[in-house]
């Protein structure tokens, strides 16, 4: 989000899942047994993007050519099978699915188990208010915006959403993913066999709050998801409404 600041590297996120008590890092080992895989996608490139302004709530569409950024994605999806779909109902994600997930695989069954995607508004990136299409160079002269650069999580974009919003809403994702899968706890899945996978095509933004919920005290920006580029989580159910995590690559090099 802070698309000219490359050298700002602060923590934002200190929290587990249940925000009334932080859950301790974990380091698993290969033959741990995983719950559930989380594959989070970000869309692929924008105008905006492009142009380092700003890109919230704005529904501006992929730059043409995105069949081509994205097709190294659609190739590892083949075969792939998810349990479920999701993603930000923002244009530039619904197009992202549509090319590396075509409609024709979705018809197959190989890629989607029982649902069509969900297109879910909580997945949207933090909205900036009166920010959105802005500059680092329109906006550093800016008082709110230098101590929002400082402190984004007391601060608030003039009529954009507050971090404290943007984390509610993502908590609640993470929420009804842990309800769902723990409803799944009457079948469990064998050592066997490989934990369901959930496929989520989403936003810079998100993809780093996500993974800085589900791994307390990860770096935010650590993280710098390129666009069409993937994070695979691995994770445990844990006490009530809380992920054990295990980040596996932020890469394509890296594969999952």
């Amino acid at each position: 989000m802070k698309q000219a600041i490359e050298g700002k590297r602060e923590p934002v996120c200190e929290q587990s899942l249940n925000s009334q008590q932080d859950m301790e890092p974990y380091h698993a080992n290969e033959d741990s047994q995983w719950d559930l895989e989380l594959v989070l996608v970000r869309h692929g490139t924008t105008l905006w993007n492009r142009e380092r302004r700003y890109l919230g709530h704005s529904d501006i569409s992929l730059l043409a050519g995105a069949e081509q950024e994205l097709e190294p994605m659609r190739e590892r999806l083949q075969g792939r099978s998810f349990a479920r779909i999701y993603c930000s109902d923002l244009m530039r994600c619904r197009q992202t699915l549509q090319i590396i997930l075509p409609e024709s695989a979705l018809k197959s069954g190989r890629a989607l188990s029982a649902k069509p995607p969900i297109m879910d508004p909580r997945l949207r990136e933090l909205d900036f208010g009166e920010w959105d299409g802005k500059t680092y160079d329109m906006l550093k002269s800016v008082a709110l915006y230098r101590a929002w650069i400082d402190e984004p999580q007391r601060i608030t974009p003039p009529g954009g959403e507050s971090w404290t919003d943007f984390e509610h809403r993502l908590r609640d994702f993470l929420d009804s993913l842990y309800e769902w899968r723990f409803a799944m706890e009457a079948q469990p899945i064998s050592l066997a066999d490989a934990p369901p996978s959930v496929l989520v095509v989403t936003h810079g933004g998100v993809i780093r709050q996500l993974a800085c919920m589900l791994n307390p005290g990860h770096d935010f920006w650590s993280l710098n998801p390129e666009p069409g580029a993937a994070l695979s989580i691995q994770l445990r159910l844990a006490e009530p409404h809380k992920f054990i995590a295990n980040i596996l690559s932020h890469s394509l090099d890296k594969g999952w």
